[in-house]
């Protein structure tokens, strides 16, 4: 039975939980417009679409693999600290990139700098949330994740206006300021939890190897797959099958939207039914769904696979970090979020070029519509048995989660 700090689950919790909405809200509405720049900064640097491609690919690996380090910093200096200077990071790599003359500077300024400050913005302020709740642990996530969706849908439509009306230099300088602001606001929020740090330098590598984690991590790295395919061979299925270029994009938005709904409405049930029911619940919705896309051959069922994707997808990132918390304790969420998110890295790595490469063989998008179907149903597999109980001297004596309930 999971037990927590008196001061969990109070109103100034929920300070912590705005925090890192407006955290993920800035760092993925900056980072998931990029494709919008693509072209105007290949034109202005006069650099190919897939050089200045690999820009955002370095951005997204170094964003997932140091994760487990800046979690680590952020479990031992505080997360104010941490997504401070992930917001100076990110601060100047904007402007920098802004006033970028080659193609080295876009690959230093928004590969290397928005690449280490997004691991310095996302995991600890999500970590920080699990810190402060417990029986409503999942809820308060669901509310924190959400902002990635929400900064998605808003910061895409904003860049296309401002790129027609400022250009995209001004943009970006925009960008920097607007997210300098923000984040420097999240980070004041971000009181320190209701227990005090470790001092000592203690691995969570034990944790790590542990069947709940493994169990966990290979649940989100399928899922990942299945998504990363879903979001690049998409739109170019939907031309395939006579859906237009505007509607085909559509369909992208249609998934972020979903996303929203998925991470809060699958959390709020969550705190009633039960994490474990519901966690399992959305891989069982994501093998639905990518079976839906396997026979879309019309724009509707092509819009309703992609609201079931987002919903999926949205969930499972939202309970996850729960999933965890409830195991191990939140004394070294952010070490142990930082882990768990490099799934996130190796399945974009691995899906997309695995389709990529089942359909240059094939020329049938089925084949990589197959690849879907196949993570996610390895993913339900290896979630299935996943036991939610805390482990070891991790448990505290106190309040039953939904977690404990069932787990």
């Amino acid at each position: 039975m999971e037990r927590f700090h008196p001061d969990t689950d109070s109103k100034r919790g929920w300070f912590v939980v705005l925090a890192a909405f407006i955290a993920a809200f800035v760092i993925f509405g900056v980072t998931y417009s990029f494709g919008i720049f693509l072209k105007p900064i290949s034109e202005s640097v006069k650099a190919s679409n897939a050089s200045v491609s690999t820009v955002f690919a370095t951005s997204t690996i170094l964003s997932f693999f140091l994760a487990p380090l800046t979690g680590r910093a952020a479990d031992r200096l505080g997360a104010r600290f941490v997504v401070t200077m992930g917001a100076c990071l990110l601060f100047v790599g904007l402007i920098g990139t802004a006033r970028a003359v080659n193609f080295a500077s876009v690959f230093w300024t928004y590969g290397v700098l928005i690449g280490v400050a997004a691991s310095c913005i996302y995991v600890p302020s999500i970590a920080a949330v699990g810190s402060w709740f417990g029986s409503r642990r999942e809820l308060a996530l669901g509310i924190s994740i959400s902002g990635i969706g929400c900064g998605t849908l808003t910061a895409g439509p904003l860049a296309s206006k401002l790129i027609d009306s400022q250009g995209w230099r001004i943009t970006f300088e925009y960008f920097g300021w607007a997210s300098l602001l923000l984040l420097l606001i999240s980070a004041t929020l971000l009181l320190q939890p209701p227990f005090a740090r470790r001092s000592k330098s203690e691995s969570v590598l034990h944790e790590v190897c542990t069947r709940q984690f493994v169990s966990v991590y290979a649940g989100l790295f399928f899922m990942g797959v299945a998504v990363y395919v879903a979001i690049v061979f998409l739109p170019a299925f939907a031309s395939h099958v006579g859906v237009d270029r505007v509607g085909a994009g559509a369909i992208i938005g249609y998934v972020g939207a979903a996303g929203v709904v998925g991470r809060l409405g699958l959390s709020a049930v969550a705190t009633k039914v039960g994490l474990r029911k519901v966690f399992k619940s959305a891989f069982v919705l994501l093998f639905f769904a990518c079976v839906l896309w396997m026979f879309a051959t019309s724009y509707p069922m092509l819009v309703m696979f992609g609201l079931l994707l987002g919903m999926a997808q949205g969930g499972i990132a939202a309970m996850a970090p729960a999933a965890i918390a409830a195991i191990f304790g939140v004394e070294r969420l952010g070490e142990l979020f930082g882990f768990l998110f490099t799934s996130f890295g190796f399945a974009s790595l691995v899906g997309p070029p695995m389709a990529g490469l089942l359909l240059d063989h094939t020329h049938d998008y089925r084949w990589p519509i197959c690849l879907t179907i196949v993570s996610a149903i390895c993913g339900t597999v290896v979630m299935w048995p996943l036991n939610l109980a805390p482990l070891g001297d991790n448990a505290r004596g106190g309040q039953e989660t939904s977690a404990t309930r069932d787990g």
